[in-house]
Formats: structure tokens, C-alpha cells, sequence
């Protein structure tokens, strides 16, 4: 039931997007693209399209990757730094090697490469913290975190990558364990992160359609 409602959730955040993208910041304009991509990718996932040996894991995985590229050129855009921002570039190196390691040489290429996930999380998380610090540290009394976009995105990005992360972490062993009561966490924590990013992302694009930074001016000039 919560997978068909993020599905649902995907062409409306994408309508959302298109309907802000004239006003978004330029990090932001490559969400457009991306949500086409999960449209199409999900609705091929949905008809069995992507299965190869029986499996969908092989494009999950790959997915995985190509997320893990485009977020961790989104969360350092977020920060205010060139040298930072490069050192990521750098630093995503990691991850992303040892992502290839496991999915071909340790779990597979056709089984989910929970290692991999739980790494690129874990990256990624870190990411969101240090964006939260420059923000703090840079903001001043006048910003409203709850119609700031980049805000609103690293906080759907933040619930969904800690929550899949530690989903993940205890993946293999619960299914080893065959645990039922893990079979219905895994009906609902994946679903529940997803609509919650899509939630947050969409209403980042209202708030840039009406050219909303989250500073007390923008709600005077709405008034």
C-alpha cells in the first residue's frame, strides 16, 4: 500500500518541480530530470521490466550509485565553499569504489548490495550534518527554516538516507533470522522515507515558485 502511494507521490513532486522551475536555484533545477528518470524507472520496475536472473537488485544497485553521484553534488553545492566542495568531490571517491567492491565482488551483481547502501548513507548523512553546521553558523536571526528550500530538501534527504541506512544495516541478518516482524518493518520503512522526501521536496518547490528564501522579508513582500 505505501509503495503505490509513493508512487503516486513521484508525479505529483515532479509536477511540483516543473511547476517551480523557472524560479529555482540552479542546484536545484536537476531534480526535473532526476524525477523523470524515477518515473520511468519505477514504472519499470513496477511491469517487471528490469528483471534479469530473476532479479530487480542489479538496477537498484546501480540506481544506488547514480544517487549517490548526484546528492553528493547537491548537499556540497549547499555549502558556500570551493575548497570544501572539491575535497568532497575527492572524498565521494571512497564510497563510491567501495560501493563497485561489494556489489561485484562481494554480495553480487544481482543481490542487493546492502554494504554498499549502508557506506553511501552513511557518506551521505555526514554531508547533511555538515551543510546543517554551515547553515547555522552562517544564518542569521531572520531565516525561516520551514519555508527555506535547501533546508526543507537536506531535511527529506537527512530522514531518508539515516532511516534506509539503518534499515539496511540490520538487512542481511534479520532476513538470515527470518524474522516476520521484520518483514512488515520492510513493508513500511522504505515507503515512509520515500513519501517523506517526496513530501519535503515538493513543498521546497512551492516555497522557490513563490521565490521564498525563508528570510522574514519574503513573507512581508508575500503579504
Amino acid at each position: 500500500m505505501l509503495y503505490n502511494f509513493y508512487l503516486v507521490s513521484l508525479p505529483i513532486t515532479f509536477a511540483f518541480c516543473l511547476y517551480a522551475y523557472k524560479n529555482l536555484d540552479r542546484n536545484f533545477k536537476w531534480f526535473l530530470p532526476y524525477f523523470a528518470f524515477v518515473i520511468i524507472y519505477e514504472a519499470a520496475n513496477y511491469f517487471g521490466l528490469m528483471l534479469l536472473e530473476k532479479s530487480n537488485a542489479w538496477c537498484n544497485n546501480l540506481e544506488g550509485l547514480l544517487e549517490l553521484v548526484l546528492f553528493t553534488w547537491f548537499l556540497a553545492s549547499l555549502v558556500n565553499s570551493e575548497l570544501y566542495r572539491k575535497a568532497v568531490y575527492k572524498l565521494a571517491i571512497i564510497p563510491m569504489l567501495l560501493s563497485l567492491i561489494d556489489i561485484i565482488y562481494i554480495q553480487g551483481f544481482f543481490k542487493r548490495a546492502t554494504i554498499a547502501i549502508v557506506l553511501q548513507g552513511l557518506f551521505l548523512v555526514v554531508l547533511i550534518c555538515i551543510y546543517y553546521r554551515s547553515l547555522f553558523e552562517e544564518a542569521d536571526e531572520h531565516l525561516n527554516l520551514l519555508k527555506h528550500p535547501p533546508f526543507l530538501a537536506a531535511t527529506g534527504l537527512l530522514f531518508f538516507f539515516l532511516s534506509n541506512t539503518l534499515f539496511y544495516a540490520c538487512f542481511s541478518y534479520m532476513i538470515y533470522k527470518n524474522n516476520y516482524h521484520f518483514y512488515i518493518v520492510a513493508t513500511s520503512i522504505p515507503g515512509i522515507s520515500n513519501l517523506l522526501l517526496n513530501g519535503l521536496l515538493a513543498y521546497a518547490f512551492l516555497c522557490s515558485s513563490k521565490g521564498n528564501t525563508g528570510t522574514i522579508n519574503d513573507s512581508t513582500n508575500e503579504n
